[in-house]
Protein backbone atom coordinates (compact mmCIF):
# COMPACT_ATOMS: atom_id res chain seq x y z
CA UNK A 1 0.00 0.00 0.00
CA UNK A 2 1.04 3.60 -0.89
CA UNK A 3 2.72 5.79 1.79
CA UNK A 4 0.19 8.46 1.52
CA UNK A 5 -2.95 5.64 2.26
CA UNK A 6 -1.05 4.49 5.04
CA UNK A 7 -0.63 8.07 7.02
CA UNK A 8 -3.92 9.02 5.79
CA UNK A 9 -6.61 9.65 8.40
CA UNK A 10 -9.93 8.21 6.99
CA UNK A 11 -13.17 9.13 8.74
CA UNK A 12 -16.41 6.96 9.07
CA UNK A 13 -19.45 8.10 10.00
CA UNK A 14 -22.72 5.39 10.44
CA UNK A 15 -25.95 8.02 9.29
CA UNK A 16 -28.09 5.08 9.42
CA UNK A 17 -27.69 1.72 11.15
CA UNK A 18 -31.59 0.55 10.94
CA UNK A 19 -33.54 -1.90 9.04
CA UNK A 20 -36.22 -1.16 5.89
CA UNK A 21 -38.68 -1.18 9.02
CA UNK A 22 -38.87 2.27 10.57
CA UNK A 23 -37.73 3.19 14.00
CA UNK A 24 -37.45 6.30 16.19
CA UNK A 25 -33.92 5.77 16.68
CA UNK A 26 -32.38 4.45 13.55
CA UNK A 27 -32.45 5.70 10.00
CA UNK A 28 -31.91 3.08 7.00
CA UNK A 29 -28.53 2.41 5.98
CA UNK A 30 -25.93 4.91 4.87
CA UNK A 31 -22.80 5.13 5.98
CA UNK A 32 -20.22 8.28 4.54
CA UNK A 33 -16.26 7.97 4.46
CA UNK A 34 -13.94 10.68 4.27
CA UNK A 35 -10.49 10.18 3.33
CA UNK A 36 -8.04 12.45 2.02
CA UNK A 37 -10.27 14.61 -1.04
CA UNK A 38 -12.88 11.65 -0.87
CA UNK A 39 -16.09 12.05 -0.23
CA UNK A 40 -18.22 8.52 -0.53
CA UNK A 41 -21.48 7.77 0.15
CA UNK A 42 -22.02 3.83 1.26
CA UNK A 43 -25.33 3.45 0.66
CA UNK A 44 -28.77 5.80 0.74
CA UNK A 45 -31.88 4.65 2.48
CA UNK A 46 -34.59 6.41 3.79
CA UNK A 47 -33.63 10.07 5.40
CA UNK A 48 -29.59 9.72 5.02
CA UNK A 49 -29.83 13.16 2.92
CA UNK A 50 -31.37 14.46 6.19
CA UNK A 51 -28.83 13.03 8.36
CA UNK A 52 -25.55 14.13 6.28
CA UNK A 53 -26.70 17.57 7.28
CA UNK A 54 -27.10 16.50 11.08
CA UNK A 55 -23.91 15.57 10.74
CA UNK A 56 -22.13 18.72 9.66
CA UNK A 57 -21.41 16.60 6.46
CA UNK A 58 -21.65 19.21 3.42
CA UNK A 59 -24.17 16.82 0.87
CA UNK A 60 -22.54 18.94 -1.86
CA UNK A 61 -19.52 16.75 -1.69
CA UNK A 62 -21.33 13.80 -1.90
CA UNK A 63 -21.52 13.54 -5.78
CA UNK A 64 -20.77 9.51 -6.02
CA UNK A 65 -22.63 6.66 -3.75
CA UNK A 66 -21.91 2.62 -3.73
CA UNK A 67 -24.23 0.73 -3.08
CA UNK A 68 -23.54 -2.63 -1.53
CA UNK A 69 -27.22 -4.15 -2.90
CA UNK A 70 -30.08 -2.55 -4.17
CA UNK A 71 -33.28 -3.11 -1.77
CA UNK A 72 -34.91 -0.11 -1.06
CA UNK A 73 -33.66 0.50 2.62
CA UNK A 74 -30.45 1.22 0.80
CA UNK A 75 -31.34 3.02 -2.07
CA UNK A 76 -34.56 5.04 -1.31
CA UNK A 77 -32.64 7.95 -1.14
CA UNK A 78 -30.41 8.28 -4.53
CA UNK A 79 -33.19 10.76 -5.89
CA UNK A 80 -33.29 12.83 -2.86
CA UNK A 81 -29.57 13.57 -2.68
CA UNK A 82 -29.01 14.14 -6.19
CA UNK A 83 -32.54 16.96 -6.36
CA UNK A 84 -30.75 18.21 -3.11
CA UNK A 85 -27.45 19.05 -5.43
CA UNK A 86 -29.18 20.04 -8.31
CA UNK A 87 -30.98 22.73 -7.00
CA UNK A 88 -27.78 24.06 -5.31
CA UNK A 89 -26.34 23.80 -8.84
CA UNK A 90 -24.48 20.72 -8.86
CA UNK A 91 -25.27 18.29 -11.70
CA UNK A 92 -23.12 15.97 -11.38
CA UNK A 93 -23.84 12.35 -9.66
CA UNK A 94 -22.35 9.28 -9.88
CA UNK A 95 -23.70 5.94 -8.61
CA UNK A 96 -22.05 2.12 -8.40
CA UNK A 97 -23.17 -1.04 -7.65
CA UNK A 98 -23.80 -4.47 -7.89
CA UNK A 99 -25.68 -5.84 -11.20
CA UNK A 100 -29.38 -4.62 -10.66
CA UNK A 101 -28.02 -0.92 -10.13
CA UNK A 102 -29.20 0.39 -13.37
CA UNK A 103 -32.26 -0.66 -13.57
CA UNK A 104 -32.96 0.62 -10.00
CA UNK A 105 -31.06 3.87 -11.24
CA UNK A 106 -33.34 3.95 -14.45
CA UNK A 107 -36.69 4.04 -11.92
CA UNK A 108 -35.42 5.79 -9.30
CA UNK A 109 -34.14 9.01 -11.31
CA UNK A 110 -37.96 8.83 -13.48
CA UNK A 111 -38.72 10.67 -10.49
CA UNK A 112 -39.22 14.78 -11.49
CA UNK A 113 -37.15 13.70 -14.56
CA UNK A 114 -33.86 13.69 -12.76
CA UNK A 115 -32.16 11.15 -15.30
CA UNK A 116 -32.82 13.78 -17.84
CA UNK A 117 -32.02 17.06 -15.83
CA UNK A 118 -28.81 15.53 -14.26
CA UNK A 119 -25.15 14.61 -15.63
CA UNK A 120 -26.07 11.09 -14.04
CA UNK A 121 -22.83 8.26 -14.49
CA UNK A 122 -24.27 4.60 -13.30
CA UNK A 123 -21.57 1.97 -12.86
CA UNK A 124 -22.72 -1.58 -12.48
CA UNK A 125 -19.67 -3.38 -11.13
CA UNK A 126 -19.39 -6.73 -13.22
CA UNK A 127 -19.90 -10.37 -11.66
CA UNK A 128 -16.79 -11.23 -9.87
CA UNK A 129 -14.64 -10.17 -7.37
CA UNK A 130 -12.35 -7.75 -9.30
CA UNK A 131 -10.97 -4.65 -7.49
CA UNK A 132 -11.44 -1.20 -8.43
CA UNK A 133 -11.06 2.39 -7.92
CA UNK A 134 -13.17 5.43 -6.71
CA UNK A 135 -11.33 8.57 -6.35
CA UNK A 136 -7.92 7.87 -4.03
CA UNK A 137 -10.02 4.27 -2.50
CA UNK A 138 -8.63 1.19 -3.67
CA UNK A 139 -11.79 -1.11 -2.86
CA UNK A 140 -11.57 -4.71 -2.90
CA UNK A 141 -15.13 -6.83 -2.68
CA UNK A 142 -16.69 -10.15 -2.00
CA UNK A 143 -19.81 -11.53 -2.57
CA UNK A 144 -22.17 -11.30 0.29
CA UNK A 145 -25.30 -14.18 0.93
CA UNK A 146 -28.54 -11.96 0.33
CA UNK A 147 -31.73 -12.24 -1.46
CA UNK A 148 -30.19 -10.00 -3.87
CA UNK A 149 -26.58 -9.39 -5.34
CA UNK A 150 -24.26 -7.80 -3.61
CA UNK A 151 -21.21 -6.98 -2.25
CA UNK A 152 -19.06 -6.29 0.97
CA UNK A 153 -16.70 -4.15 0.30
CA UNK A 154 -12.55 -3.47 1.73
CA UNK A 155 -11.17 0.50 1.22
CA UNK A 156 -7.35 0.57 1.22
CA UNK A 157 -7.27 -2.87 3.35
CA UNK A 158 -8.19 -0.43 6.26
CA UNK A 159 -12.11 -0.40 6.63
CA UNK A 160 -14.41 -3.39 5.56
CA UNK A 161 -18.32 -2.79 4.96
CA UNK A 162 -20.07 -5.87 4.79
CA UNK A 163 -23.77 -4.66 4.08
CA UNK A 164 -26.77 -6.88 4.41
CA UNK A 165 -25.71 -10.83 4.62
CA UNK A 166 -25.84 -14.04 6.40
CA UNK A 167 -22.31 -14.46 7.94
CA UNK A 168 -19.89 -15.99 5.10
CA UNK A 169 -16.46 -17.13 5.07
CA UNK A 170 -15.80 -15.01 2.07
CA UNK A 171 -16.64 -12.11 3.71
CA UNK A 172 -14.68 -12.35 7.22
CA UNK A 173 -11.70 -13.06 5.20
CA UNK A 174 -11.83 -10.06 3.31
CA UNK A 175 -12.12 -8.25 6.68
CA UNK A 176 -9.10 -9.90 7.74
CA UNK A 177 -6.24 -7.14 8.64
CA UNK A 178 -8.99 -4.76 8.55
CA UNK A 179 -8.67 -1.81 11.53
CA UNK A 180 -12.78 -1.81 11.27
CA UNK A 181 -15.48 -4.03 10.16
CA UNK A 182 -18.98 -2.94 9.97
CA UNK A 183 -21.03 -6.16 9.73
CA UNK A 184 -24.62 -6.44 10.32
CA UNK A 185 -26.45 -8.65 13.01
CA UNK A 186 -30.00 -7.97 12.18
CA UNK A 187 -31.46 -10.38 14.88
CA UNK A 188 -30.62 -12.56 18.05
CA UNK A 189 -29.74 -16.39 18.69
CA UNK A 190 -32.37 -18.82 17.80
CA UNK A 191 -34.14 -16.61 15.04
CA UNK A 192 -34.47 -17.67 11.76
CA UNK A 193 -33.19 -15.22 8.96
CA UNK A 194 -32.13 -15.68 5.90
CA UNK A 195 -29.71 -13.60 4.43
CA UNK A 196 -29.13 -11.70 7.55
CA UNK A 197 -27.05 -12.66 10.66
CA UNK A 198 -26.94 -13.48 14.30
CA UNK A 199 -24.12 -13.18 16.63
CA UNK A 200 -23.14 -16.97 17.13
CA UNK A 201 -23.18 -17.70 13.74
CA UNK A 202 -21.01 -14.43 12.98
CA UNK A 203 -19.25 -14.98 16.17
CA UNK A 204 -17.67 -18.45 15.14
CA UNK A 205 -16.32 -17.15 11.45
CA UNK A 206 -15.05 -14.17 13.25
CA UNK A 207 -12.96 -16.18 15.30
CA UNK A 208 -9.61 -16.50 13.14
CA UNK A 209 -10.03 -12.63 11.87
CA UNK A 210 -7.84 -10.07 12.83
CA UNK A 211 -9.65 -6.87 13.29
CA UNK A 212 -9.29 -4.49 15.68
CA UNK A 213 -12.43 -3.03 15.90
CA UNK A 214 -16.54 -4.50 15.48
CA UNK A 215 -19.39 -2.52 14.97
CA UNK A 216 -22.37 -4.22 14.15
CA UNK A 217 -25.40 -2.59 12.80
CA UNK A 218 -28.39 -3.04 10.96
CA UNK A 219 -31.08 -3.19 13.80
CA UNK A 220 -34.74 -4.13 13.32
CA UNK A 221 -37.18 -2.69 15.88
CA UNK A 222 -38.12 -5.57 17.82
CA UNK A 223 -33.57 -6.72 17.93
CA UNK A 224 -32.96 -3.65 20.14
CA UNK A 225 -34.26 -4.59 23.33
CA UNK A 226 -31.03 -7.21 22.80
CA UNK A 227 -28.69 -4.91 21.19
CA UNK A 228 -26.11 -5.39 24.04
CA UNK A 229 -26.56 -9.06 23.81
CA UNK A 230 -25.95 -9.14 20.42
CA UNK A 231 -22.49 -7.51 20.95
CA UNK A 232 -21.38 -9.50 24.03
CA UNK A 233 -22.10 -12.79 22.23
CA UNK A 234 -20.03 -11.63 19.47
CA UNK A 235 -17.27 -10.53 21.80
CA UNK A 236 -16.72 -13.93 22.93
CA UNK A 237 -15.14 -15.14 19.93
CA UNK A 238 -12.81 -12.83 19.00
CA UNK A 239 -10.29 -10.38 20.85
CA UNK A 240 -11.48 -7.49 18.92
CA UNK A 241 -13.81 -4.74 20.26
CA UNK A 242 -17.37 -5.30 19.57
CA UNK A 243 -19.84 -2.02 19.84
CA UNK A 244 -23.51 -1.55 18.73
CA UNK A 245 -23.57 0.92 16.61
CA UNK A 246 -26.01 3.51 16.63
CA UNK A 247 -26.63 6.59 14.13
CA UNK A 248 -24.06 9.44 14.41
CA UNK A 249 -21.49 6.89 15.37
CA UNK A 250 -18.47 7.70 13.83
CA UNK A 251 -14.59 6.34 14.35
CA UNK A 252 -11.33 7.86 12.67
CA UNK A 253 -8.90 5.43 11.65
CA UNK A 254 -5.59 7.23 11.46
Amino acid sequence: MPVDQIRTPMRLTLLGTGSALPSPTRLQTGAVLQHAESTLLVDCGSGITHRLAQSAIDYRTVDTVLLTHTHLDHVADLPTLAKARLLDGHDTFTVVGPPGTQDVCDALFAIDDLAGRLSLSVRELTAGTDPFTIDDLDIERASTDHSKPGYAYRFNERLTIAGDTAPTEPVCSLADGSEVLVHECAYPDGTESPGHSTPTALGKLLADIDVNHILLTHLFPETEPHADELANTVSEYTDATVSMATDHTSVTLD
